[in-house]
């Protein structure tokens, strides 16, 4: 890979990515043209307001329940057969299902509209794990940020454009007609754009595949069981997010009206700003992560959720209240009002946040899932994805029907849910966490260049040797690399009440001297081989100690000693720009200053096993010094 990444448009308009993104956004538009229109013309239709809410609840019910019938099924037959054969498949479903609908629409019989929605929610549940667990095949590891960026800003996007087409065309004289023209083009255009999809080689030819719901479904959460538990917690921080946007966008009219005082078109408007404030933040991710999965803008984005909630929640207690004989404000009105702004803002901010927290979340999911597994994993993720949304009619339910809350009362407890949620997720896989400080130290108090992080193996074990400058080294290499490392610490320093929390969230290995403590000598290279045999990176500073002087000083043999016993390529790292500063023996305490302090870190290329030579790499580590000069991204 290059170190150059091509930015956004690039991939957007290459043929192994444009065909999915289009016929995914066609399958979004679709789905939410229609949906929208039943929605309104099942709430006209309705004799009572009672009924009206009946038939939206089973609608709604309708779409979900497939995800929990077929997601297993779904998620084995993505693994076991080439995929864009199947989103073929799939799409050319849709077109019959949309001649239903088109039927539906026009005669308004509600029956055959709800059962258009169960069959859209059919094939939503298939073409779902197809076009995340496609993704990996067809864009290169540092390009998955950029692709789910993509996916999810072109997918709220979607949402919106057919929230709002079909909520206002089907209100007019000709709106049912022109909604199913709409729905049949949109099913044809989808289809057509499928065909032109790459052909992406199944995962796991050999599955079994099963017919049996209860059985499927087993399979499904069997693999999601079987994975990483990065990858565990991250379906879970989805379906959350989930949940969230489930509850706001279902409360968005009544905030409107009840808080803000507004009429239609200020609801429509708030949709608007959430819906593209999502997209926008899950485009800005890519630019956040330099072309990588960088997941620490994974906490910041709760953090962002968090504080918005918690903000709109107080909008929304110190707004006033309208009594019901006054009428409503139009757009125009509002925003003269000033103050009302502010709602907007909020909403925008949690939408932002919104994208940095799930597009990592996704790209992570795709990256370090097993291959043989990972369509059934994306089913198991939609199956809980769907469950959380069930989950967000059952709490609203409860708070504001039963429990008689206010809508900044409910958004409140959002929020601190959120923040606990977010707790649970990075004790239980700290690496969330670590790489959030790692990423306010070495983009927000520094400026990071790396040349040659691609050298870095995507898979697969490898020893990091680099120059000793700073007690923060391991963070700035770290930084630069798309994958953990496990590094080895001087056991004083690993062991001091300050640090020690730190180190073993990075999971760091802690060596003593042999002379001192040969038996904690000895454990810590058979760790270095146990994490090398399952595949890990392992950090070493092979001048065992900080430089006094800013030189580089001879690397000792116990690089030798790792590499004889497990045979892996070696990965030459230079830092610079680290020496004189607060973290290093030639301490100036001061805080770095953001405008001028550069580090940077140059990688070389792998060094085979039966090349390594201490003197050597040292030598190599020297060379690379020279890239510093160069202008490096």
């Amino acid at each position: 890979m290059k170190d150059n990444q091509p930015y956004q448009g690039t991939l957007l308009g290459s043929k192994r990515f444009l065909p999915l993104f289009i016929t995914q956004f066609f399958s979004a538009i679709n789905d939410n043209v229609y949906k929208q229109s039943v929605l309104i013309l099942l709430i006209f239709q309705a004799a009572t307001l009672a009924d009206g809410a009946l038939y939206s609840n089973i609608a709604a019910g309708l779409f979900i329940l497939p995800f929990f019938l077929f997601s297993g099924m779904a998620g084995q037959l993505a693994e076991k057969t080439e995929k864009s054969k199947l989103i073929r498949i799939v799409k050319l479903c849709e077109i019959p299902i949309m001649v239903v609908g088109a039927v539906s629409i026009l005669t308004q019989y509600v029956w055959l509209m709800l059962a258009t929605v169960f069959l859209m929610g059919v094939q939503s549940t298939f073409f779902g794990p197809l076009k995340y667990s496609i993704l990996p095949q067809h864009v290169a590891p540092n390009e998955l940020t950029k692709a789910n960026g993509l996916v999810e800003s072109g997918t709220f996007v979607a949402i919106l454009i057919g929230t709002i087409f079909g909520t206002y065309y089907i209100t007019q004289s000709v709106g049912p007609t022109l909604i199913s023209i709409a729905v049949l083009v949109l099913a044809v255009m989808g289809y057509v754009s499928s065909r032109f999809i790459p052909i992406s080689e199944a995962n796991e030819p050999n599955l079994k595949f099963t017919y049996n719901i209860f059985s499927s479904t087993k399979n499904v959460f069997s693999a999601l069981n079987s994975q990483t538990e990065s990858v565990g917690k991250s379906v879970l921080g989805i379906s959350w997010f989930w949940l969230i946007g489930a509850i706001i966008l279902t409360s968005l009219p009544n905030y409107v009206k009840h808080t803000m005082g507004g009429d239609e078109l200020v609801v429509t408007s708030a949709l608007v700003v959430f819906s593209l404030s999502i997209a926008i933040g899950s485009l800005l991710c890519e630019k956040l992560s330099r072309s990588r999965i960088e997941l620490g803008i994974v906490p910041f984005g709760a953090i962002l959720i968090t504080l918005f909630l918690y903000l709109l929640s107080q909008e929304s207690a110190i707004s006033f209240y309208l009594p019901q004989n006054l009428e409503l404000l139009t757009l125009d009105q509002l925003l003269k009002t000033g103050d009302m702004l502010w709602h907007f803002v909020w909403m925008a901010g949690i939408g932002i946040g919104s994208g940095f927290y799930t597009v990592p979340l996704y790209a992570l999911i795709q990256q370090r899932t097993e291959e043989s597994s990972r369509s059934r994993v994306i089913a198991a993720n939609n199956v809980l994805n769907a469950l959380f949304m069930v989950g967000s009619a059952v709490l609203s339910i409860v708070t504001l029907s039963v429990f008689q809350w206010s809508i900044s009362e409910l958004l409140l407890l959002l929020a601190g849910l959120n923040l606990l949620i977010s707790v649970y997720i990075y004790t239980k896989v700290p690496e969330f966490f670590l790489r959030f400080i790692i990423y306010i130290l070495a983009i927000c108090m520094y400026r990071v260049r790396t040349k040659g992080e691609s050298n870095i193996p995507d898979e697969g074990a490898a020893v990091i040797v680099c120059n000793h400058v700073s007690f923060v080294d391991w963070m700035f290499i770290l930084a630069a690399s798309p994958r953990p490392i496990r590094f080895m610490v001087f056991a004083p320093i690993y062991y001091s009440p300050a640090l020690h929390w730190l180190f073993k969230m990075a999971k760091a290995i802690p060596i003593n001297s042999e002379k001192t403590n040969p038996e904690a000598f000895k454990k810590a290279f058979d760790e270095v081989a146990a994490a090398l045999n399952k595949g890990e990176l392992v950090g070493i500073f092979p001048e065992g100690k900080l430089t006094s002087d800013g030189s580089i000083d001879i690397f000792r043999r116990g690089i030798e000693r790792i590499i004889e016993r497990s045979p892996v390529p070696v990965i030459p790292v230079h830092l610079e720009g680290l020496w004189g500063s607060m973290f290093s023996r030639k301490a100036k305490w001061q805080l770095p200053r953001l405008k001028w302090s550069l580090v940077s870190v140059a990688v070389g290329t792998p060094i085979a096993a039966d090349k390594v030579v201490a003197d050597d790499l040292r030598e190599q580590v020297l060379a690379l010094k020279a890239l510093h000069s160069k202008d490096i991204d």
